[in-house]
């Protein structure tokens, strides 16, 4: 990652309010590498998880970054409970 990376935070509970906010922060920094930090996550919501793996995609189709980074508990227990653990691999998620 380079000193330009765009960061954003996921909420404890991603609500549609929060979901759009990430929605327009990935839309505004497809040109940059991207940090997700995961920490404060309680409960993945199926919305997120699935703008998370798109966005992934994406910006490794383009020669980006895209790092999620300290992923909470709950954040995993999402992943797991969505069934995308293997698209979701621990290679790419930043402890």
């Amino acid at each position: 990652m380079t000193d330009d990376t765009a960061r954003f935070e996921l909420s404890p509970i991603m609500k549609i309010e929060d979901c759009e906010r990430l929605h327009s922060f990935l839309a505004g920094t497809t040109d940059q590498d991207i940090e997700i930090d995961c920490g404060a996550v309680d409960r993945l919501s199926g919305l997120t998880a699935q703008m998370l793996v798109v966005g992934r995609g994406s910006w490794h189709r383009n020669g980006r970054n895209f790092t999620l980074s300290n992923p909470s508990e709950g954040f995993e227990q999402g992943i797991a409970l969505l069934g995308l653990t293997d698209v979701m691999s621990q290679d790419q998620v930043a402890a």
